[in-house]
């Protein structure tokens, strides 16, 4: 799911629409019987919830991106992390980072003259906010 909202947003995506924000703890209901994971799984019999991985994914485009915001060129000489880079009305640069694997992963992020060098945990997600 996650490099579903990665690609779709990096090849032209105006918006992202999750059709199972929530679910049961079983991956339902569902009238076709093929059960799966949703950002947020509901247990009834604990009166309690999960927030999953794609919860917090979701959350870093949500929060972090404006409407009306543009989508930013980047380079990258991975696959192994996704990124997607936006442009906010307010001209602030938002740049997504998300780790993709089982393995911690270490970076460089270089903007204009800026260098950033760090690493991103297996399955991690980070936003950069750069004013």
């Amino acid at each position: 799911m996650h490099m579903i909202l990665f690609g779709d947003l990096n090849y032209g995506a105006n918006g992202y629409i999750d059709w199972n924000m929530v679910l049961d703890n079983k991956g339902g209901p569902n009238h076709k019987f093929n059960f799966c994971n949703s950002p947020i799984m509901l247990d009834k019999k604990e009166n309690d919830y999960i927030k999953n991985l794609s919860f917090y994914y979701i959350k870093h485009f949500s929060f972090f991106i404006k409407a009306n915001s543009k989508r930013i060129a980047f380079s990258r000489f991975t696959d192994n992390i996704e990124v997607s880079a936006f442009e906010n009305p307010d001209s602030s640069i938002i740049i997504i980072l998300l780790n993709r694997n089982d393995f911690n992963k270490e970076y460089n992020l270089v903007l204009k003259d800026t260098l950033i060098h760090d690493n991103l945990d297996s399955h991690a997600i980070v936003s950069y906010i750069v004013k």
